[in-house]
Order: C-alpha cells, then structure tokens, then sequence
C-alpha cells in the first residue's frame, strides 16, 4: 500500500489494499497449480497437503482477488506465470512478521506455499536455509534439564496460545495479565532485548501494567524507555565490544567480534547472565567461563579453533556437513502445505480467505515500519542518524491531503481510539488514499536519550491492541485512525 524503499527499486509497485494480501497469493496459487506451472516434483517428494491446497484455492480466481486486493486480474495472472517461469531461482519473501492483521498468519502461509510449489528451497536465488544459533553442526553447551513450571505463564502460551512457541510468547499478553492480576498477580519483569514501552501498542496501558509491578529489571545499550521505568538497568556493551554467539547462514559460521573494550560499567549479556546465575545458585545453567569459552564450545564438533576464525571472521562448513537429503523441521519431517497441527486445534489445514476489517467513513488504516537509517527502536539517539533523520511525519496520499485543506509540513493530529499524536504530514503520491503510515521508534519518553527524548511520535501512542490467536502476533495494521488538522 506504500511506495517503500524496495518498492523504489522494483521494476513494478503493486499498491495492494491493506489486510489483502492473503487474496493476492492465493490467486497466485490458483494459477500456478491450474495452470500446472508448479515444480511437481520437487512438490511430489519434499511436500505434503498438496491435493487440499489445490482444492481450496479452486475458488480463489484472479477476478475473486482483485476484487479483494485491487489489483488487476490480469496483473495478478500474469505475476504468477513470470513468478513460475523465473523459478527456482526466485522467491516470494515470507516477510519478517505477521503483525499486519489479524488474517496475516493466513498470508505467511499461503507465501511458503508459494515457494514451496515452486521448489526454490536452497535454490541460487531462491529461498536459503539459515540454520542459527545451535545449526549447522555447531556445538551445544552442557546444562540440566529445566525444572518443571506448574504455574501457568502470564503470556498465554500454552493455555491461550497453544501453537505460539515457548521461546517467543506473547509480550502484549503478559502486560494485560498484569493489569488484570490473572491468573495471578505478577510483581517483577526482566526485560532484555525488548522495549516494551514503544515496541507494544497502547503504550498507555503499558505504563499502567509497569505501575503495578514492584520490581522491574532492563539489560541494555542505552537508557530506552523501558530502562527509564525501570528500578535497576543493567548496561549492556554493544555490538562493537562483545561476542555473540555463533550463527550459522548458507553453509558458513560467522563470528561476531568486539573492536574495543567494553565501555564503562557495560558488559556483554553473556557475562551479565552468568553472573546472575552464580549468585543465584544456578552456575549449572551458565557452563562457559567467559564470551571465549562460549564460542571454543560452539567450535568443538568442528574441528576449528578460535583464533582461525578470528582470523578469517567465517568458516565455511565442509560439504560433507551439507549434504544429504532435505529435510524440514516439521512433524512430517517435510514441507506442510496442509498442516494437520492446525488441524487439530481447530483451524484450517490450508490457507483460506479470511476477510479483514475496513476502516469506518473518514477513517484510515494505520501502517507502520522501520526507516533505514534507524534500527528498531534503538539506535535513534545516535547523533549522527538523529540528524539524518530525527522525526516520523505522517505519511499522507496528496489527494486526500487537498481535500482536507493540509499541505505537505503542515501539523496534523493523528487519532486512534486509544490516543493521539501531533505531527506533521508528508504529503505524497506513494500511498494509497485510504492508509497513513507512521515509522515506528521515534517519541521517546526517556530524558536519559538526551537527543531522541521529545523527537517525533510513538506510534505505540495510537495503536490499539490486536492479537492473532494462531502466531500470538500483534496485528498492527487494523488500527484505523483519523487525520485532523492541527489549528493554530
């Protein structure tokens, strides 16, 4: 819906209505698999579901979609026919979320499955396997088992959320539950890596759910938003003076090195849980004697030692560690086009239509993303990046901006049922008249960010709290707001 960076590099924008993505892919589905354009054999030996997707998406014509997406039919035909032909060595990026809306979940689906008929898995220019933390061959460290938890957990999962995994959860979850003491009251939350107070919409409400908690601890680079609410911050080093643990993408383990020493008081998080964990009386947890230690480990099944690694900053694995058949982290061990675990928690084996909601009369959906000079929520007191880019106007489409008598600069407020913001508008052609879009990260609230404090908007303000009952994601994009111009 919005003229991006990447859509400035495409060779075709394709301006689709907000929440209608999902209609979009089916309808390349459907003319990928009735036009026998898919990879059959890839599709015969690596996938299963094959013949429930091909009966669901008989409906889903290119004319149904563009009802849906406003694309034209023939566009989304003639997508699908250059997406195959161009295949394996292309692919449909999955995105990195399904916080759009509600029915997004169905979109990531239906984009794998895309993929997946094409048979562009670790294809050049296809899809490429990343393997992470603990891939590709790389070592484990020792610890016992956990102990066993009877008390459920106040971000829903499993209990609510029963497909959600344990390592990810539900972060808006658990800030309703401390508003409302259900299933039982919490009285302190560690926070680290997250932000909380601008990443979760109704920023009102998490505030309200931090004045409820008698302790509240933050790791991190810098006094956030969060760290500012927080009783005792725990300064992290940054990226440039620790290690990370090892990563693992395309067949090659990349090392993540410091340049300089810690700064200050600030150690890496790996120092900073090992030393919780001794004074704590769990030592067993944290078996590494420093970020060193913890690497040589990762190395050891490879035969590699870290002063080799430091030296080339990479390994690339030996082709005997990538061969073999592919395989898949899934039940069936392959790719599940129709998933019997959805299945049986009641939802559909296979992508299906799900209608998204549209913004009242005068209304506009709400988007929201990053800016490339900016990383998440947390480079923005940078002094440099802030200069190149120290507020978020709102982005507005030009006809609508002439219709309400606003010129590109000129203050709005931006209105959703939960709050509001004063901005300006940036009055453009690169998004559709029925959306607005707000870059996220900016109207920090923390005096410690002496430069960011004060500069532009928190969308977090005016987004209200949607949440995907499958993915445990916050749908975003179904926040709709007015445009209001600022008098005086």
């Amino acid at each position: 819906p919005r003229f991006t960076k990447t859509a400035a590099k495409a060779t075709e924008w394709l301006p689709v209505k907000p929440g209608t993505d999902l209609a979009f892919h089916l309808a390349l589905i459907h003319v990928i698999i009735n036009e026998n354009l898919y990879n059959a054999d890839f599709v015969e030996k690596y996938t299963v579901g094959f013949d429930q997707v091909r009966d669901a998406v008989q409906d889903y014509t290119p004319e149904w979609a563009a009802s849906k997406c406003e694309i034209p039919a023939d566009t989304i035909r003639r997508i699908a026919r250059e997406f195959a032909a161009a295949a394996p060595n292309a692919f449909a990026h999955p995105n990195w979320r399904t916080s759009n809306f509600i029915n997004s979940f169905q979109t990531e689906r239906a984009v794998a499955i895309l993929n997946a008929l094409v048979g562009n898995w670790a294809q050049p220019g296809g899809l490429q396997p990343a393997a992470g933390e603990g891939g590709g061959g790389l070592g484990t460290l020792p610890q016992p088992p956990y102990p066993r938890v009877t008390a459920l957990r106040l971000d829903g999962v499993p209990w609510k959320y029963p497909l959600v995994p344990f390592k990810l959860g539900v972060f808006q979850e658990i800030r309703d539950n401390v508003i409302t003491g259900e299933p039982y009251q919490a009285h302190g939350w560690f926070i680290y890596r997250q932000n909380p107070v601008c990443s979760l919409p109704d920023r009102r409400k998490t505030l309200e759910a931090f004045s409820k908690l008698d302790f509240i601890v933050t790791i991190d680079i810098s006094m956030n938003d969060t760290a500012w609410f927080s009783d005792v911050v725990l300064p992290e080093a940054t990226y440039l003076e620790r290690y990370d643990p090892l990563a693992v993408l395309d067949g090659t383990v990349f090392v993540r090195q410091p340049v300089i020493e810690p700064l200050f008081e600030s150690k890496s998080g790996l120092w900073i849980f090992k030393e919780l964990g001794k004074r704590l009386g769990l030592g067993d947890y944290f078996q590494y004697e420093d970020e060193e230690d913890y690497i040589r480990q990762q190395l050891a099944p490879l035969g590699v030692t870290l002063e080799e690694l430091k030296a080339q900053g990479y390994y690339r694995l030996p082709e005997s560690a990538e061969e073999g058949d592919l395989t898949f982290n899934t039940p069936s061990g392959k790719i599940e086009l129709a998933s019997d675990t959805l299945a049986r928690q009641g939802h559909s084996a296979v992508p299906v239509w799900e209608e998204p909601p549209t913004p009242p009369e005068g209304q506009f959906y709400l988007l929201s993303g990053k800016v490339a000079q900016h990383t998440q929520f947390a480079t923005h007191n940078n002094a440099l990046l802030h200069e190149r880019f120290p507020e978020n106007p709102v982005w507005l489409n030009a006809q609508v901006a002439a219709e309400r008598g606003i010129q590109d600069g000129d203050e709005v407020w931006v209105e959703s049922p939960v709050g509001h913001v004063k901005t300006k508008a940036y009055v453009t052609q690169g998004i559709r008249p029925d959306a607005v879009f707000l870059a996220t990260g900016f109207g920090h609230v923390s005096k410690g960010l002496t430069l960011a404090y004060g500069a532009g908007v928190s969308d977090s303000d005016v987004h209200e709290t949607f949440t995907d009952p499958v993915s445990g994601s916050q749908a975003l994009s179904q926040t709709f707001v007015k445009i209001i111009k600022a008098e005086g």
